[in-house]
């Protein structure tokens, strides 16, 4: 593994920032001045009240600590052997202007990524087989993420719910079920290693006809709708549940969606009976 590399993805196109190394398939090298705003933390955008008497300020608390947008400079020379090479190289960033992206930075055993959206600049001095460059990513989420996810699953502890049930007000339904063994695998522990709260996605698949419940710590996420063919993504970070890309949060009668602390690690457990599983994807994260 090279020290220090860089890749920008977008769409199904990817090009790649080399650091120090022998060859340069893209024509794009990082030059000394690296890149700009990707270890420290972005502007901070909390406001503080000075006492009217005393020293200081009031005391803000943990979650009134908030972060601006995170803006990364990445300083780089397209380069080539003869012109033509270098102006494809200006060519594949400048074909990420307009789109959604991805930017990736593996550094010895960090590999974290950001999203946002990009704006190349070129320098004015013409050479032969070099133009230098910045490209500035703007980041609407200020945290970095690591490229490999924490992946999961859980399953249900019975596969039917059971016990009494009465059959629309015509009497105890017959016959007794008190439902059939599922899996013991109900429970998972998710892990952050990075400096920031982290938002797990959960991806329930299968059958669960009367919703799902997933419970963590003293809180729950309650889904009553049923779970079929479609599977339901519940998104901790944007706090909504979809289904097939429509937002379905109105079926949502407990809303405690779980986050893990920074360094920190939360339980999951699955209580619903159905036929399906959740799986949760959890990324370590910092700001």
């Amino acid at each position: 593994m090279d020290p220090l590399y860089a890749v920008l993805y977008y769409g199904d196109n990817q090009i790649r920032f080399e650091g120090a190394h022998a060859s340069f398939p893209d024509g794009l090298v990082l030059t000394s001045q690296g890149i700009e705003g990707w270890w420290s933390a972005p502007d901070l955008k909390t406001d503080v009240t000075e006492r009217a008497s005393g020293n200081g300020a009031h005391d803000v608390a943990a979650d009134s600590i908030l972060y601006a947008t995170r803006t990364v400079t990445v300083n780089f020379d397209a380069i080539g052997n003869v012109r033509s090479e270098v102006l494809n190289a200006v060519t594949r960033v400048s074909q990420a202007n307009g789109l959604p992206v991805r930017f990736r930075v593996v550094d010895d055993i960090s590999d974290t990524f950001v999203s946002g959206y990009i704006r190349p600049e070129f320098g004015a001095t013409w050479n032969e087989r070099y133009q230098t460059g910045t490209l500035t990513i703007v980041c609407p989420r200020p945290e970095r993420l690591a490229w490999s996810p924490l992946q999961t699953q859980i399953f249900p502890v019975s596969v039917m719910q059971g016990g009494l049930q009465y059959n629309g007000g015509k009497g105890l339904k017959y016959p007794l079920t008190y439902g059939t063994a599922g899996s013991a695998s109900n429970v998972a522990l998710l892990l952050n290693q990075g400096s920031s709260k982290a938002y797990p996605v959960l991806t329930v698949t299968g059958s669960f006809p009367n919703g799902v419940q997933i419970q963590w710590g003293g809180n729950a996420l309650q889904y009553d709708g049923a779970i079929g063919a479609v599977p339901l993504t519940l998104d901790s970070r944007s706090q909504t549940a979809s289904m097939g890309g429509v937002d379905v949060s109105r079926s949502l009668s407990r809303r405690d969606f779980p986050v893990v602390p920074a360094a920190g690690s939360v339980s999951l457990r699955l209580m619903s009976a159905g036929t399906g599983w959740v799986t949760a994807v959890c990324r370590d994260t910092y700001i």
